[in-house]
């Protein structure tokens, strides 16, 4: 029942590409910082931190808007992980204590506005 979330270096909640921490948080309230894995890569990056999410136990998933593509997003629901949903530009600290109050939930769906597309950007 881990929840993993993508901060920045400034403590800030991003987009799973964006952020250079997935933190795992565990049911007791612990967390534990491991590298972004899409860090490391050019393509397949949402689909790279959601495995690695999963892998450390993960089950939900903060997700700002932009955080999940069309193929991230389907393989998260398949895998059966639910997201929380919040607004862009939230600290951790906000959103851990929103988690904590019940102020916002897991929901097994994302409004289809924030969910991006996966096909590749031509230049």
């Amino acid at each position: 029942m881990a929840i993993a979330i993508v901060i920045n270096d400034e403590g800030i909640v991003t987009p799973i590409v964006e952020g250079t921490v997935l933190r795992i948080i565990e049911k007791d309230g612990t967390a534990e910082d491991h590298r972004n894995p899409a860090l490391d890569l050019t393509e397949g990056r949402r689909g790279a931190t959601l495995r690695k999410a999963i892998e450390l136990g993960a089950t939900k998933f903060v997700a700002p808007p932009a955080t999940f593509c069309e193929l991230s997003y389907e393989k998260a629901q398949q895998e059966q992980v639910k997201f929380i949903n919040i607004a862009a530009n939230q600290t951790f600290t906000q959103v851990a204590q929103q988690i904590k109050s019940g102020a916002i939930s897991a929901s097994a769906n994302l409004p289809a506005d924030e969910v991006v597309s996966s096909a590749p950007v031509t230049i």
